[in-house]
């Protein structure tokens, strides 16, 4: 039979292994916990990040959508064509003008 080696500690000795057991294991919580990017809140700030990209790029890929409708639109139809650059651009037909009627603010 096999026999097992029992260690004798004294009373002394047994506290301060605890004391040193428990400083390793907050030391090794603390660390990943706070370990700079691998740590839990390396790990939070990644994926909050990661969220917020997530969101953008939906936005972003509706707004592609959108611009691709438009475009197309503008290729296919002339009438949108011609109301677009009529309202953003100030374009004309030929003998058409433009009367302002509005008061300008007389400047002191």
């Amino acid at each position: 039979m096999k026999k097992k080696l029992k260690l004798h500690l004294t009373p002394m000795q047994e506290k301060m292994f605890v004391r040193i057991a428990i400083f390793l294991v907050a030391a090794v919580f603390t660390w990943i916990i706070f370990a700079p990017r691998i740590g839990i809140l390396a790990y939070l700030q990644k994926h909050s990040r990661f969220r917020g990209l997530e969101q953008k790029t939906l936005q972003l890929e509706k707004s592609n959508a959108s611009l691709s409708t438009e475009i197309e639109r503008l290729k296919k139809d002339p009438a949108y064509l011609e109301d677009v650059a009529r309202r953003e651009q100030g374009l004309l037909k030929k003998n058409e003008y433009i009367y302002d009627f509005s008061q300008q603010k007389k400047q002191d």
